[in-house]
């Protein structure tokens, strides 16, 4: 909004109204200079370039994709599905649920989604199933979680509510993508015991992505170890929420988990070790785990330092044990990788606003 028009807002409330075009009344922000020239005229809230470049950090990823919840149409009016075709909101979502919805209230009003929504079909509106919805475009076996489309082309990238969201910003996955930006890519996001490099080859094979170049660690380490160790802290939400997501532990296993999820609970920021115990005790042996990610320092400490005894003493890991997942032929962590990558942890102070 203008001054003139946010000073009107305040006496009068908002004039949108139902069916009429929202950019009458509303500016939506994106990471572009017109948005730049918008919030420079708020003075008081972005009294200098610093204080603007931190609120776009805040709204979006480094490529302009929206990096928390509360902007699903801002991402919405950069995909092409939007742009060259006939995509709204209220292709998938609907304000209010049906008499004719079979479903119960509580159902229908996680994502207000509308009937068989959850699902392809809500792509296979306009794409041809023929086409979209095989094995030779998915690579993933039929009805298996891989061969959604929306978990390729929709992932977890958007924190908040304390969760993981889905992008609404419709793309393909991509390594450089994830290079570039810092953003989690599809494929890493599912398959949490794989390499940087690993997505990258099979893009590359699947659909003649060009091959980035990548560094020793993303050639040889689990991006999601990666990301949960070195990354800053959005990056270490999403990656501890998708450690507690099913179909990513279903693909990954899950017995290499704890010891990432548990140095996570003494993570700096409480969001994220609010997400790692949640994930945490979604997996078989720490369900009854006591933790407060409230408490002092201290007792975050003890906590992680309890997990890593717990899981080295199950030898969950043993049989199970990666390279990549930084474990030796016996399971046991390589402590000199790992406490590496965590010094190179990136803690510069990350404000999502939600």
């Amino acid at each position: 909004l203008s001054p003139q028009a946010a000073e009107d807002q305040f006496t009068h409330g908002y004039r949108f109204r139902p069916g009429n075009e929202l950019t009458e009344t509303r500016f939506v922000i994106r990471r572009n200079q017109s948005s730049r020239d918008h919030l420079r005229k708020f003075h008081v809230a972005y009294p200098n370039e610093e204080a603007i470049t931190r609120t776009m950090n805040g709204y979006f990823w480094a490529d302009g994709m929206v990096r928390v919840s509360g902007r699903e149409y801002n991402g919405l009016i950069e995909s092409a599905c939007h742009q060259q075709g006939e995509l709204s909101c209220l292709s998938c979502h609907v304000m209010h649920k049906s008499q004719e919805d079979p479903r119960g209230l509580p159902t229908w009003a996680d994502d207000q989604l509308q009937v068989k929504m959850r699902g392809d079909h809500a792509c296979l509106q306009c794409h041809e199933t023929d086409r979209f919805q095989t094995k030779q475009h998915t690579h993933h076996l039929a009805g298996s979680s891989g061969s959604l489309c929306y978990n390729c082309h929709m992932p977890h990238t958007t924190y908040g509510l304390l969760k993981a969201i889905r992008s609404h910003t419709i793309d393909s996955p991509s390594v450089s993508a994830s290079l570039q930006t810092g953003r989690p890519n599809a494929c890493n996001l599912c398959h949490l015991d794989k390499t940087l490099g690993w997505s990258a080859d099979h893009l590359s094979r699947w659909y003649g992505t060009q091959m980035p170049e990548l560094d020793k660690d993303e050639r040889s380490i689990a991006a999601s170890v990666l990301w949960a160790l070195r990354g800053d802290a959005g990056q270490r939400a999403l990656v501890a929420w998708s450690m507690g997501w099913s179909p990513a532990v279903e693909a990954s296993g899950a017995e290499w988990l704890p010891p990432y999820l548990g140095t996570l609970l003494e993570d700096p920021y409480h969001a994220v070790r609010y997400i790692a115990s949640r994930s945490l005790k979604s997996l078989p042996g720490f369900d009854d785990l006591r933790y407060d990610f409230m408490a002092r320092p201290q007792e975050w400490a003890a906590a992680a330092a309890h997990v890593l005894e717990a899981w080295t003493e199950a030898g969950l890991a043993v049989g199970h044990a990666k390279s990549t997942l930084l474990m030796d032929r016996q399971g046991a962590l390589e402590m000199t990788i790992f406490d590496r990558l965590k010094r190179e942890r990136d803690d510069r102070p990350v404000a999502l606003e939600e």
